[in-house]
């Protein structure tokens, strides 16, 4: 099995993200989610806080995100959010 999945983070004012990733953990609304490879069909909301997410190749990033949603379908992840913004490590 593969162990990396496409994820997409937009904005309504840009695609802020879009590769592929091992993992992420995101900033649900009952508190913080990890998502790897072939998980489970799932629409959740999403909280103001901070994304993170290990790409398949290179180092991770982090992101301040607003308010939005996050689909996981069929080995895509799908983040839709008010607002993302790429961060240090340690903010």
């Amino acid at each position: 099995m593969d162990p990396h999945y496409h994820l997409s983070v937009i904005t309504k004012e840009k695609l802020v993200f879009e590769g592929d990733v091992r993992s992420i953990i995101a900033p649900g609304s009952e508190g913080y989610l990890g998502v790897l490879a072939h998980h489970a069909p799932l629409v959740t909301a999403l909280a103001p806080g901070k994304l993170t997410i290990r790409p398949a190749i290179g180092f991770s990033k982090f992101y301040r995100l607003g308010p939005g949603f996050l689909e996981v379908l069929k080995n895509n992840v799908l983040i839709l959010t008010e607002k993302a913004e790429e961060i240090a490590e340690t903010a």
